[in-house]
């Protein structure tokens, strides 16, 4: 009995001792159960990280390990390791550790020659670069040098020839001037004798126009006293009388006709021209016919029936009008036009000095009155230098204006035109003082197209 109730209480004890392990089993089962969720709740995490710093398939790969190995030989993680040189780079491409690869990129984006090259290739190329112009400055710094030494030695022959330019100069100068001292004395002494002679002159041609006409009259006195003495002689022998001077026949008294009679603006076409150097102003005695121009027995030619004036003349033709007329004969078409002192065989001669605007611009020059010189020319006239006994007219322009003299130290082509200026300015007051002293006519641009009949369109 005893020994069954000791075996009950083993049991029972060795239950109780099986349960009791059977729940601290279970409970650490839980335990570790749990533990192992939270492990493995930990480990996703983690696996979750590293993928964002390196995938499985990037684990793989060869740089991916050369770079553990590395990181592992220098004990630090791969990522530190990356980090590490990640900063030296930086610190070593663009002199700043904490920069970007997205800044980097961006810097190098915007040096030129970048595109398509690494660094290294850009090194390269810049290092090729500056030896090429090393080498140019090289090559420049030699040329510039040996420019310099052209450049002075230039300098040197330019200073020689201005120093023996300046000398010469002067000498020319010098020579100027006494020139200059020799023709003003000359100059002075030719006025002054003009001055003398042109008053001798003056008063020797009046006094000879006086005896002129006092022997004209005289002579025209004993030439009508000689006629009246032969009348007398011959009426005494019964011979009758004599015309006193016979007339030129009348076909040669004929100057023109008249082309066409304007009535209305009492104007008339005349049948000379520019090229019979028909006058502006001129006037002529209208005739029915040549037979109407016949010296009486006196040698007076009668009147004519109207008298016009030149108011335009063109190249072969001149407009007149009508200045007096006879009532009851008027002017037709075909009427002759005589004037005793027209005479268009006549050459005249021009003497033209000074300067003149032909162009009508306000600038008077020389090169003006080779234009006005050319318009005597096709006219008809002949251009001479100076004023003689047969010239008809003085044509002068406006005076040339003297500059102030040059000094010491003005070029010779200064010198030069200044005396040139000063002998056209000796010779226009030359010429304007001998035409006042002989009463030449003088005329200036206007009055001489006027004379000529030349006026532009």
């Amino acid at each position: 009995m005893a020994a069954r109730t000791g075996a009950s209480v083993g049991v029972a004890v060795t239950i109780t001792i099986l349960g009791a392990m059977s729940l601290a089993f279970f409970v650490t089962t839980m335990v570790f159960y749990g533990n192992a969720q939270s492990a493995q709740s930990d480990l996703d995490a983690a696996n979750e990280d590293v993928k964002q710093f390196v995938s499985p398939q990037e684990r793989e790969h060869a740089a991916i390990r050369t770079i553990r190995d590395e990181a592992s030989r220098e004990r630090k993680t791969v990522v530190g390791y990356l980090a590490t040189n990640t900063s030296e780079l930086m610190q070593t491409v663009a002199g700043d550790s904490s920069m970007g690869m997205a800044e980097l990129r961006e810097r190098l984006a915007g040096i030129e020659g970048t595109e398509g090259l690494s660094l290294f290739g850009l090194i390269e190329l810049r290092n090729d670069q500056i030896k090429q112009l090393d080498k140019e400055l090289e090559a420049s710094e030699t040329a510039r040098q040996s420019a310099q030494a052209a450049s002075q030695a230039e300098a040197q022959r330019v200073a020689q020839i201005e120093s023996e330019f300046d000398a010469a100069a002067q000498d020319m100068q010098r020579a100027v001037r006494g020139y200059g001292d020799s023709n003003k004395q000359v100059l002075d002494g030719v006025e002054g004798i003009q001055n003398k002679y042109g008053r001798q002159i003056e008063g020797l041609r009046n006094d000879f126009s006086s005896g002129t006409s006092r022997l004209q009259a005289a002579n025209d006195e004993l030439i009508q006293e000689n006629i009246t003495l032969q009348d007398q002689i011959l009426r005494l022998l019964g011979m009758g009388s004599i015309a006193s001077i016979a007339g030129l026949p009348e076909e040669a008294l004929v100057d023109g006709l008249i082309n066409q009679v304007n009535a209305i603006d009492n104007e008339v076409m005349l049948s000379i021209g520019r090229e019979q150097k028909a006058v502006l102003g001129m006037t002529f005695a209208v005739y029915d016919d040549a037979i109407d121009i016949r010296a009486d027995e006196n040698g007076e030619y009668p009147a004519g029936k109207a008298v016009v004036e030149i108011v335009r003349v063109e190249q072969t033709f001149s407009r007149a009008r009508v200045i007096q007329s006879s009532a009851g004969n008027p002017i037709v078409r075909g009427d002759v036009i005589a004037n005793a002192i027209y005479d268009p065989t006549k050459t005249y001669k021009f003497v033209v000095d000074g300067l003149f605007d032909t162009d009508g611009d306000g600038i008077h020059s020389r090169f003006e009155r080779e234009t006005l010189e050319a318009l005597i020319e096709r006219w008809g006239g002949i251009l001479v230098d100076e004023i003689s006994g047969d010239t008809d007219f003085v044509v002068l322009g406006e005076k040339p204006v003297l500059p102030p003299q040059p000094g010491p130290g003005a070029p010779v082509a200064s010198i030069q035109e200044y005396v040139r200026l000063q002998q056209e300015i000796q010779r226009y007051d030359d010429l304007m003082s001998k035409a006042e002293v002989t009463s030449m006519p003088l005329l200036n641009a206007n009055r001489l197209q006027t004379l000529i009949g030349d006026f532009p369109n």
